[in-house]
């Protein structure tokens, strides 16, 4: 930005030596400034640091719907009261981990992962594994990827693809639903007649396309 680093020093309120010693190597940030540094260089919250299981695993549904907002979220911008504190990373997971969520948020995610396509897939795809949730994760891509298809966003395309692509191996057989645990079987019976193509692919319940979500985008 062309900034010297006495000028970086005075707008986070930090010595110049410490801002010496951060670019240098031999001091970390430590998470109380990441935010601050990331508002200051305009930089995406993707480059926030991944936390550990515990911590983004506990994200109640009240804060996935405040910090979906906030990475804007058209659909919930009445919902912004502050800047982004959390990697979109690990709201995607954090909101596919829960059994059950409301419809407005879980409409949100599509318009997540298409909107913030340089987050860390590795990350996310390993996390998928591990908890069960490939099926949702996959589906979920899978519309962000026709929603990008339909803004002819090439690379966010090719990005996308690449993620379903390492997903599939790992779909389970036993069918889920998109965070919609609580279904009564008849709910369920109901809803498996019209699940779109796409949700049968992935073994999700699921009457969700990208064509009633693309005004999120």
């Amino acid at each position: 930005m062309g900034l010297t680093q006495q000028q970086v020093a005075a707008a986070l309120h930090v010595s110049q030596a410490y801002v010496s010693m951060v670019e240098n190597g031999r001091r970390e940030l430590p998470i109380a400034q990441v935010y601050a540094v990331a508002q200051f260089y305009r930089l995406r919250p993707t480059v926030f640091p991944l936390p550990s299981t515990e911590r983004w695993t506990e994200i109640e549904p009240s804060e996935i719907a405040s910090e979906l907002a906030a990475l804007g979220y058209p659909a919930l911008a009445y919902l912004c009261r502050h800047l982004p504190t959390r990697n979109p990373a690990e709201l995607l997971m954090a909101a596919l981990l829960k059994n059950n969520l409301e419809v407005r948020v879980v409409e949100g995610l599509p318009w997540l992962a298409c909107s913030y396509t340089d987050l860390n897939w590795d990350w996310c795809i390993e996390q998928a594994k591990l908890g069960n949730i490939a099926n949702r994760l996959g589906f979920v891509v899978s519309l962000a990827r026709e929603l990008s298809e339909m803004h002819r966003r090439t690379a966010s395309v090719e990005t996308l693809r690449w993620v379903e692509d390492n997903l599939r191996p790992a779909v389970l057989l036993r069918s889920q639903t998109l965070c919609r645990e609580h279904m009564t079987q008849a709910e369920r019976r109901w809803l498996k007649s019209r699940s779109s193509t796409q949700a049968k692919s992935w073994n999700l319940l699921s009457d969700f396309s990208a064509k009633l979500l693309a005004h999120a985008v």
